[in-house]
């Protein structure tokens, strides 16, 4: 048990140093940081939608602007996708492909930005809201692993060159933490009334 646990720390290790390696060369991560600022600065709001482990990070993502990440400040306009009502409702009567994409048609303006996250870059629910977010004029960030259409759908990918998903999605909480950080300083500095807190 130790040994095994020993070898996938070290596995771990090297596949997120080499990642890191990539990410500090990505511009994509700056992209996607200006283009939630520059929506935020305009007077647009912020949703994210994923399944399983990447729809928690895409709540991640929401969570922190709403309340705060390093900055004491007012709430930013994001906001999750909504609940188990409304998911189901449209996943019954429409099918689940499209429990983010109605949502998207029926709550996002040009000048929004939708953030998808998937680390297979393939699911379907998660593409079809890209592709109705890009007819609505909304800005659109996709999260994803090495594979996938995703990647090649939205305005900003941002990919982890990994085939893993419990990696592509570990790493994805990392890098949406830095573009929460990147979005927050870019808010606040300027802004007398906000306060940095570390």
């Amino acid at each position: 048990m130790t040994s095994y646990y020993q070898q996938r720390v070290e596995e771990k290790t090297a596949a997120y140093n080499a990642l890191f390696n990539e990410a500090k060369d990505n511009p994509e991560i700056e992209r996607a940081a200006d283009a939630i600022a520059t929506a935020f600065e305009n007077g647009g709001k912020i949703t994210s939608g994923g399944n399983g482990g990447s729809g928690s990070n895409a709540d991640q993502l929401i969570g922190e602007f709403v309340g705060r990440f390093r900055w004491m400040r007012g709430p930013l306009p994001a906001f999750t996708m909504p609940g188990i009502a409304g998911m189901t409702a449209v996943g019954n009567d429409f099918g689940f492909d499209q429990v983010f994409s109605r949502q998207v048609k029926a709550l996002l303006k040009p000048g929004d930005v939708f953030v998808g996250y998937s680390t297979s870059g393939n699911s379907p629910n998660i593409l079809e809201a890209i592709r109705a977010a890009k007819e609505n004029g909304v800005t659109t960030i996709g999260f994803s692993g090495s594979g996938g259409k995703i990647k090649d759908e939205v305005d900003i990918p941002v990919v982890v060159s990994s085939t893993e998903p419990q990696t592509i999605e570990e790493i994805h909480l990392i890098l949406t933490h830095l573009v929460c950080e990147l979005v927050e300083n870019r808010i606040c500095e300027n802004d007398p009334t906000a306060r940095r807190l570390r």
